[in-house]
């Protein structure tokens, strides 16, 4: 399946300055495998904060289909 991946803020390091990239996955394959798939460990980004699907907020577990759109953000912070 087809998914594309959008980084957004400091997360697009991970694609080299770039913030979107599409990617060819398994079928049934999760968002974190997904970011897996991609060098992106999740669970050892400090800054990660959550992912959405079709601009749904989601779980990292939840599975993707073919043709989604999966859009990671970073911690947001403020004062």
């Amino acid at each position: 399946m087809v998914v594309t991946i959008l980084l957004k803020g400091s997360l697009a390091k991970f694609f080299n300055g770039e913030k979107e990239k599409t990617v060819d996955l398994p079928d049934g394959c999760s968002c974190e495998e997904a970011l897996l798939a991609c060098g992106i460990d999740w669970k050892q980004e400090k800054n990660f904060g959550f992912v959405a699907i079709n601009s749904k907020r989601v779980m990292i577990c939840d599975i993707l289909r073919d043709g989604d759109e999966l859009k990671a953000y970073p911690k947001i912070s403020g004062g």
